[in-house]
Order: structure tokens, then sequence, then C-alpha cells
């Protein structure tokens, strides 16, 4: 296997997109351009930077406080059935971590096969495109038209916590960049 995924950014040791201490991995790509879009430098459908299946899997695998690992963009429907390929050589590696998705479709508009595969080994979706205006700074999600699909039992016991916590946002500065981790709370104009 010597496929690569397109990706915008990784950030490790993440605890703002999920729970626990999460990988959370932005591919290229989208076509859906919401307004207000919190990762405008993902939507291009350029490639931006190639990261080998292999190397990531073994970046996850070698490091072993890692509990999950949530993927977001761009789109990562867009890169199924390589997000599925990755899932699957890490739990070939006996890795127990859980997977989170965030996407712009919509649950029941993800029937292509390779989302459908993609699907089975996920635990928890978060659906639908961001609104702007829907933004009600709590939980999970970016705005309340969105859903959270509970695809395994793992995350129910934390149902009310995905859909009215409160938000937080982490900021870290790399080498080359300053990234912002988390799902802002809508700016309120005054």
């Amino acid at each position: 296997m010597n496929e690569s995924i397109n990706i915008f950014s990784i950030a490790k040791n993440v605890k703002t997109l999920g729970p626990g201490n999460r990988v959370v991995i932005w591919v290229q790509g989208c076509p859906f351009n919401c307004k207000g879009c919190i990762s405008p430098e993902g939507i291009s459908m350029e490639i931006n930077t190639l990261v080998s299946i292999e190397q990531l899997a073994k970046e996850i695998i070698n490091d072993k406080t890692i509990t999950g690992i949530t993927f977001s963009g761009g789109e990562p429907f867009l890169q199924a059935s390589k997000l599925t390929k990755l899932i699957e050589v890490l739990k070939g590696n006996m890795l127990e971590l859980d997977y989170i998705s965030f996407t712009g479709y919509k649950y029941k508009d993800l029937v292509w096969e390779e989302a459908k595969e993609f699907l089975t080994h996920l635990d928890l979706l978060i659906d639908g495109k961001y609104i702007e205006r829907l933004n009600n700074n709590l939980g999970l999600r970016g705005s309340t038209n969105q859903q959270i699909h509970f695809l395994t039992e793992k995350f129910i016991p934390l149902k009310e916590e995905f859909l009215g916590q409160s938000r937080s946002v982490i900021i870290k500065v790399g080498k080359k960049q300053i990234q912002s981790i988390g799902i802002p709370n809508k700016q309120i104009k005054v």
C-alpha cells in the first residue's frame, strides 16, 4: 500500500474535537464553501500535502497517548476510501481508538460504496453544512441544523455533552503555522 491522503493539517494532543486525547486530521478539498467556514484553507481541491497512509498510521501507532481520531476538513468523505484504509491499518495493529468525522453531506446522502464503508468504521458522525446564523455557541456541532449520529454505542453516554457543552478552542503554534483547534463560538456583532 503506497496510497496518500491529501491533508490540510494534522494536530496531536487535541481535546476540543471529541473526548480524550485525539489526533485531528483535516483533509484538503471541500465542495460546499459554507459561509463562515472555520477552515477556508481546506476548501481548495488542489493538492496540499500528501501523507502516506503507512506513515500516518505509524505515527499514530507510536503515540500511546492517543485515544481517538477526528476527521474534519475540507470534506472527509471525498477521501473516504483512503481514510477507511487508515482505520483498517490502525485496527489491524490492535489499536482500540474511537473515530469521529464531520461532513457537510447529510447522512442520508452518504450512499456511495466508499462512503458506506467509511461509515462502518466510525463511532460518531456530525453531518450537514455549517450555517452561520444557526451557530448557538454550544456543543460539538457548528450549527444546530447539523445532526449528531451515534453509529456505535461508544459515545451515547456523552450525548448531552456533545449537544450542550460549552466550547473551547486551543491555539497551537508550530514551526510553519498557527492553528486554532475546536469549534469557535459565533461572533456577536455590536
